[in-house]
């Protein structure tokens, strides 16, 4: 009993560090409007914040729009970026949020394309990408 015990809480402990090795709390500047999913969010300040595969994104003034969504996956660049980015697809006037790295990682993190991401790339294609620099918060 006592080496379940045991065994129960260095999984908790353990599980606790990785969540927390992965909180993040940075901010940018997005001079464009942008989707996330189906959410719209005007171009401004921005926080976003990660904690345990859920981004929050949340504008810092005007309307306070906010969009939270879950990260799909992970993205081995072929560099290693000294900031944090954010990156963005772009459907002709369409800008969509699709990955995110984080200062010091070595992974970015992914977003979900949606439906409708998905029928603007078949018919227009990728026009391009756009990206927005993280700053710590």
């Amino acid at each position: 009993m006592k080496r379940l015990i045991l065994a129960a809480g260095l999984f908790a402990a353990t599980l606790t560090a990785s969540l927390h090795a992965q909180t993040m709390n940075m901010q940018a500047s997005i001079p464009f409007d942008f989707r996330i999913g189906n959410t719209v969010l005007p171009s401004g300040d921005y926080v976003i914040r990660n904690s345990g595969g859920v981004m929050f994104v949340s504008q810092v003034g005007g309307g306070h729009k906010s969009g939270n969504f879950l990260t799909v996956g992970e993205d081995h660049p072929n560099t290693s970026a000294a900031d944090g980015t954010l990156l963005f697809a772009r459907y002709g006037e369409a800008y969509y949020l699709s990955k995110v790295w984080v200062r010091g990682d070595q992974t970015a993190r992914k977003l979900p394309t949606t439906s409708r991401e998905r029928e603007l790339a078949s018919h227009i294609g990728l026009s391009g990408t756009a990206s927005a620099s993280l700053r710590t918060k």
